[in-house]
Parts: structure tokens; C-alpha cells; sequence
């Protein structure tokens, strides 16, 4: 065999066992954050028996995953039995949100793969994503929108703002309470989501100025107006690319005029989105751009360019007043007005 051609083999093995290595490192993290143990490490040290005695599970089973991330960077053994984050690790906490939204919310749908490509099993009939782990990220990553968020809802003056596909509310909730006499009202249609927006809402004393609705928070229009009259701004954070993909473009400006006209002319619409990349060849430089797009391509969400989301905003007989970067890769914030 030739030099190039060992090189070569070389080459394409390392490959394969660096994907392999971030696979399972990608697991076993994920695995610590559905546990509760990622944001526990962020706090202080992990003791094996501790967390086993608390977890009803075996030490022996728990070690070996800590070990692993050892040798992977993430966690260090400063004596047997315990172990903590190193920097790295410590680093990678603000970020771990993502292992839910990019990984353990569509792997009911990657793990069959093969069978969704070929049209054995159909996304939203025999496989769905995970809603609740959806949720739980997404409300861990809050903290990166928030200040964008925070200062489009003061600089706009709102006195009542609504938030389609609401989750958990921690987000419209913080808002309000950093905003004295500001109203809330969040929708979203999964029952057990505004269960658990209802318990925020509670917990942090606004049940006199938010109220939760449990409805379609893309069907505006039909939304009671006893409830939502008076909105003077509508937040919509990563849910049109849903509504783009299952009602269309058409449907998608139908639903933009639709706040519009409920807001008023004075109101604004605030819609947080990835911009999708509809050239292939720059898609390698970005940095998660193309697994995000993959992973909507077979769970009926599309991404659009930010200028398609531009063009759509004016069809739906608005003007683009403001376009705010938001910490999340390649997410946007952009702010419109009737």
C-alpha cells in the first residue's frame, strides 16, 4: 500500500471514531442533564454515593458515565468518588439547553431515521419530538434571549404583551416583573405546558397580571377577546418556521396580518428565528446551522432565509422597525410595526 493511500485509510478512520466520540459524549451529557446532575456540577461537587443514594440507582453504574467524562474533558476526580466540572465543562453549562432542543427532543425521530427517509414511519403519526424535553431546553436557553427581549418590550412602551407558544412562561413572566403595571398573556396548546406556565405564573405573584390561555397560538383571530384585547405587542420565539412548513407562506402572512391587525398600529410583532442558509456551500461555516435544518426537514418545520422572513413581514403589510442580534447561534430578533 502505498504512502498516500495509508494516509488515506488513516484519514477516514480517525473520522469516523471522531463522530463516534462525539456521539457518545454527546449521550452521556445528555444523560447528566436529564438527571438534573449538569445543573447540580454547576453548583458543587458530584459524590457518587450521594446522588445513588438519592436516584435509587447503583454507584457502579453511575461511576463509569463520570469517568467518561473525565477522559472527555468535562468533569474531573479531584478524590475517589468525587467528581466536578472543569472549565470546560463549567464553560459548556449556559449552553446545555441545546443537548435538548438539537439531540433528546428529536430522538424519537432520529433514532428511525432510515424508516422516516423511507416513508415506513410518518412525522405526527407514528413518531413526534419529545415536547416536554423541547420545552425544558428552550426554557433553559431563555437566558440568551432575554435581554434582547427585555429591552425591544421597554423600548416600545408595551402595556400588554402576549406570547405565542408560551412553554413554560418563565420567559414572559420575567419580563413582566421587570416592568411595573406590564400584562401578559401566554398561549400555547399543549395542556401539561400551561399547566406548568400556570405554576410559574403563580409562583412568582403575577397571577392579577398574567393569564394563560391552553389554545391554538397560531390561530390569532379565534384567540378570546375578553382575554387578549388591549395586546399591544406579540412575542413569537422559533415557532413561525412551524407554521411555514404545515400552513405555507400564505398561511404564515395570514397569521402576520392577523397580529398585526390586533395589535393596532401602534403595536409591535417581536419574532425570534433562526435564519436558514439556502446556499449548500456556506453551510459549512456555520455553526449548527445545517444539523438545525436537517432536523426540521423530517419534523414538518421549514427554515427561511432572513430576507424571505422580511419579504413576508411586508406582504403582511408591515415594516421591519428593528433587527436585534440575540445570543443563539444564528437566531435573530426581528421587530416589526403595522
Amino acid at each position: 500500500m502505498a504512502v498516500a493511500e495509508a494516509e488515506l485509510v488513516k484519514t477516514g478512520q480517525d473520522d469516523l471514531f471522531q463522530l463516534a466520540k462525539g456521539f457518545y459524549t454527546t449521550k452521556a451529557l445528555l444523560a447528566l442533564w436529564r438527571m438534573g446532575l449538569i445543573e447540580r456540577a454547576a453548583k458543587g461537587d458530584l459524590e457518587v454515593d450521594e446522588i445513588a443514594a438519592e436516584q435509587s440507582s447503583d454507584p457502579n453504574l453511575l461511576r463509569p458515565i463520570f469517568d467518561y467524562l473525565v477522559v472527555r474533558g468535562f468533569l474531573e476526580r479531584p478524590e475517589p468518588g468525587v467528581y466536578r466540572l472543569t472549565e470546560r465543562g463549567a464553560n459548556a453549562v449556559p449552553y446545555c439547553g441545546y443537548l435538548s432542543t438539537m439531540v433528546g427532543a428529536y430522538e424519537p425521530v432520529f433514532s428511525h431515521l432510515e424508516d422516516v427517509v423511507r416513508g415506513r414511519l410518518v412525522y405526527g403519526k407514528d413518531v413526534l419530538r419529545s415536547h416536554e424535553e423541547m420545552v425544558r431546553g428552550l426554557t433553559a436557553l431563555e437566558d440568551r434571549l432575554m435581554g434582547t427581549v427585555a429591552e425591544v418590550v421597554r423600548g416600545a412602551g408595551a402595556s400588554k404583551m402576549m406570547d405565542l407558544g408560551c412553554g413554560s412562561a418563565r420567559m414572559l413572566t420575567r419580563i413582566c416583573a421587570l416592568q411595573d403595571g406590564l400584562q401578559g398573556v401566554g398561549v400555547d396548546r399543549d395542556p401539561n405546558s400551561c399547566a406548568v406556565a400556570r405554576e410559574t405564573v403563580k409562583d412568582r405573584g403575577l397571577e392579577d397580571r398574567v393569564t394563560i390561555l391552553q389554545a391554538d397560538a397560531i390561530d390569532v383571530a379565534n384567540l378570546p377577546r375578553d382575554v387578549v384585547g388591549g395586546v399591544d405587542m406579540v412575542t413569537v420565539m422559533f415557532l413561525l418556521h412551524e407554521t411555514l412548513r404545515q400552513r405555507g407562506r400564505g398561511g404564515t402572512v395570514r397569521l402576520m396580518r392577523e397580529i398585526g391587525a390586533l395589535v393596532g398600529k401602534n403595536g409591535r410583532l417581536v419574532m425570534v428565528e433562526v435564519s436558514g442558509n439556502p446556499d449548500p456551500k456556506y453551510r459549512e461555516n456555520l455553526l449548527f446551522v445545517p444539523e438545525y435544518e436537517l432536523l426540521h426537514e423530517y419534523t414538518n418545520q421549514r427554515l427561511a432565509p432572513r430576507p424571505e422572513w422580511e419579504a413576508m413581514v411586508a406582504e403582511a403589510g408591515m415594516s421591519v422597525e428593528q433587527m436585534a442580534p440575540v445570543d443563539m447561534c444564528q437566531a435573530f430578533c426581528l421587530v416589526a410595526k403595522p
